[in-house]
């Protein structure tokens, strides 16, 4: 039986991504997301617990994708979780992190405002509206 390997998590990325290229001329892009949950402690009071994720988007979807990674927009993802484990002049190093598949941004989210001027920006749509409750009805599970 194989292992599985399967991650999606949603946040707000802490920084605009950098796009880099390893030596064979493949694109990388690294960015992390800020994921917070809430609960309430003991006490009854709400705590806040966040969690910095590091993520990377290798080859031609880094690429097409770079634009819209930008600080503070909310984004979800969905990859594998990757070690790299290395060893230099300090010591052993470790680092985990998710190797993106598919990145998607979900509507009505925050979009973020930029002076970059090769960052596209995206006008921020209108509130949803109505009841959706009845939206699952069609679905038959």
């Amino acid at each position: 039986m194989g292992n599985i390997n399967h991650v999606v998590l949603e946040g707000n990325l802490t920084a605009a991504a950098t796009l880099s290229h390893w030596t064979n001329g493949t694109a990388y892009a690294r960015f992390t997301i800020a994921n917070n949950r809430s609960y309430k402690d003991q006490n009854g009071e709400w705590q806040e617990i966040v969690s910095f994720i590091d993520c990377q988007i290798k080859g031609l979807y880094a690429e097409a994708k770079i634009k819209d990674l930008l600080k503070g927009r909310h984004a979800s993802v969905e990859g594998r979780i990757r070690q790299n484990r290395w060893s230099d002049d300090k010591g052993n190093h470790s680092a985990v992190y998710i190797e993106v598949e598919n990145i998607s941004f979900p509507p009505g989210a925050f979009t973020p405002k930029t002076d970059t001027p090769n960052a596209q920006q995206q006008p921020a749509g209108p509130e949803p509206t109505g009841n959706f409750d009845d939206l699952d009805a069609g679905i038959p599970f």
